[in-house]
């Protein structure tokens, strides 16, 4: 398999000898790095998050009330230690305990 160093070298002199060696090698130096970009953009996404772990909270009983407008919002299944929002602003916490997870793994 031909290295991409040499494959660049053969790219830029067949294009230079068309379009001047100097854009040929502004244009394969442009085209290399937007495949390259575009190849770690491709990977990254594609290495998705794990779902974060739910936490039963339906007994613990918690409410949250929205300052701005009065929405009350009972939550049954936790996934996040932060209060959810609404009228974009964190609701408050009027009702129950966010339970922590333990310290160590109880076996």
């Amino acid at each position: 398999m031909i290295p991409a160093l040499a494959l660049m070298a053969i790219a830029t002199v067949g294009l230079g000898l068309v379009y001047g060696f100097g854009r040929a090698a502004v244009g394969v130096v442009m085209g290399a790095t937007i495949l390259y970009l575009g190849i770690s953009y491709f990977r990254s996404a594609g290495a998705s998050l794990p779902d974060p772990d739910d936490l039963d909270v339906a007994d613990e009983g918690l409410r949250y009330v929205c300052s701005m407008c009065g929405l009350e919002l009972k939550i049954e299944v936790l996934t996040t230690d932060r209060p959810p929002t609404h009228c974009r602003e964190a609701m408050e916490l009027v009702g129950g305990r966010i339970p922590r997870p333990p310290l160590k793994p109880v076996e």
